[in-house]
């Protein structure tokens, strides 16, 4: 898959990705965002345009600090919390931000989602924090999300939604699904009685096998 991927432009890797995002029930309509960075370029979803019917002409360029430098649309709304993202992680290619229902509920409820099953442990990180809310498509949101996210690979934003990376944009979609699978396993747990965490040991070691040796690189 990651070879069939990377034979495409980026403008098409990013269509791809946006319509994989809505076949796994991450976003609905037009709500969400994602953005490939390929050296000093950020390429963006244009603001409140279908994934549908997105061609690579409306595919945003942009650099790091927010000027257009390809398209005639307006980037997303949120192009500020990518910007942020990126300056901040080196090792971070790809953002995606959706809306998946499971990481929606736990923003209202919950400050982080604990470490508990392996593989969220894994690729999202030790524990999956909850930035404090900011106001959608602004700065202060952006610098909130950037410092809830610290070296996990997954955080969700207060009161809205999920924010995932990755070295490429399979990694992010992947910690997308991972994330919003270990939202509804937490909720359920919750539901039942008392939760088993891993400790922070286990959880660190597995953070740290992912990283050194589990992942696939593209």
């Amino acid at each position: 898959m990651l070879e069939r991927i990377y034979n495409m432009n980026e403008k098409q890797r990013l269509i791809n990705i946006c319509l994989s995002m809505e076949k796994n029930g991450l976003v609905k309509g037009t709500w969400g965002n994602a953005s490939i960075k390929d050296g000093d370029k950020i390429f963006i979803t244009p603001s409140g345009y279908p994934y549908d019917k997105m061609n690579e002409d409306d595919v945003m360029v942009i650099d790091i600090d927010g000027n257009i430098l390809e398209g005639f649309r307006k980037p997303s709304s949120e192009y500020q919390l990518h910007l942020e993202i990126y300056k901040n992680r080196k090792d971070v290619n790809a953002i995606i931000h959706s809306h998946p229902i499971y990481s929606s509920v736990v923003s209202l409820v919950k400050e982080y989602i604990p470490p508990l099953i392996e593989d969220g442990v894994m690729i999202c990180g030790e524990r999956i924090n909850v930035a404090k809310y900011g106001e959608p498509g602004t700065k202060d949101l952006a610098l909130k999300a950037v410092e809830a996210l610290e070296m996990n690979y997954a955080v969700i934003l207060k009161n809205h939604g999920l924010v995932t990376i990755g070295e490429n944009e399979i990694e992010a979609l992947t910690t997308s699904i991972i994330a919003e699978k270990t939202a509804q396993i937490y909720i359920e747990a919750l539901k039942i009685g008392e939760i088993s965490e891993l400790s922070p040991q286990d959880a660190k070691k597995l953070r740290e096998k992912y990283l050194s040796s589990y992942r696939q690189k593209g």
